[in-house]
């Protein structure tokens, strides 16, 4: 059953950074190809990733594959279709995510930043980076830490742009639809009504749901809409994930445990510039089903 809340994956910038270049929001993957050089000539990271952690580079593969090849083609990869990760569209984003690692799109040495500590978040709240592709529960941390970042209106948000020429639904979204409970199979038929039963009346009651809302957070009901006050972001965030057509679970969740780990090492390696994009189809299609 799912519960608590919706979790988009979220293009965050710092409004005054883009300023400092002359930019208004990337409207599409080549605006976000333009403004690498730029940031880059002014000392500023043009995106924070906290790669160490690996599931944070993952982020961009699973936009890309969407932006440049629609859904289908991750969907090619869970439902077990052989040589799936060597879809043209798959090489394609694999071969877009390396160029932007080659134009020093991530921040010096963003392989040995880690996500867990919040280190990722601080590059972009403290200006040393103007962008950030993270997921939408990073909002309260950075209101919370950031100081004026949040507070003063100086953060930005925006689901990720088209690819051009690319086959996605530009608003389409990956993350975390919801968060899951479940009845095991051998609960007795007793603990399987008391567990019914506190699902009915004890999961996302009106308390819950306000303290996810004042933690800033997106309750996964319908009527979340309305209870959200004048919050900005949080209306982005339900809007974002109730007009969604797709909205794909991160790729490390819908995989098993065995293909996960396999995918996270390789997309490590792939950002790292020690594997080709055809290496990594091909280390990919060997676990394809596992």
């Amino acid at each position: 059953m799912p519960c608590e809340t919706v979790q988009p994956i979220v293009l965050y910038y710092s409004k005054k950074k883009l300023e400092e270049i002359g930019a208004q929001p990337p409207q599409s993957w080549g605006d976000i190809l333009d403004m690498v050089p730029k940031f880059n000539a002014k000392g500023i990271a043009p995106f924070s990733l906290g790669g160490q952690s690996r599931w944070t580079n993952m982020m961009w593969l699973e936009f890309l594959f969407d932006r440049i090849g629609g859904t289908e083609v991750f969907q090619a990869v869970f439902d077990g279709e052989k040589n799936a990760w060597s879809n043209p569209a798959a090489i394609q984003a694999l071969t877009e995510v390396q160029k932007l690692v080659k134009a020093n799109g991530f921040i010096k040495g963003f392989s040995s930043i880690t996500a867990d500590s919040n280190a990722d978040q601080a590059l972009l709240y403290t200006g040393k980076a103007a962008m950030m592709l993270h997921g939408s529960w990073t909002y309260g941390s950075m209101a919370a830490d950031g100081g004026d970042f949040v507070k003063g209106g100086d953060l930005g948000w925006m689901n990720f742009p088209p690819v051009e020429g690319g086959k996605g639904d530009p608003t389409d979204t990956v993350g975390n639809p919801g968060q899951y409970l479940s009845i095991s199979s051998k609960a007795t038929a007793a603990q399987k009504e008391t567990a019914k039963k506190f699902f009915t009346s004890g999961v996302l009651t009106e308390a819950e749901s306000k303290e996810w809302i004042d933690n800033g957070a997106v309750p996964i009901l319908k009527s979340a809409g309305s209870q959200l006050g004048d919050s900005e972001f949080l209306k982005f965030v339900f809007d974002t994930a109730s007009k969604a057509k797709v909205f794909a679970q991160s790729w490390d969740q819908a995989l098993s445990p065995t293909a996960a780990e396999k995918l996270l090492d390789n997309i490590a390696k792939l950002f790292q510039l020690s594997i080709s994009p055809q290496q990594f189809a091909s280390n990919m299609n060997a676990v394809i089903g596992t």
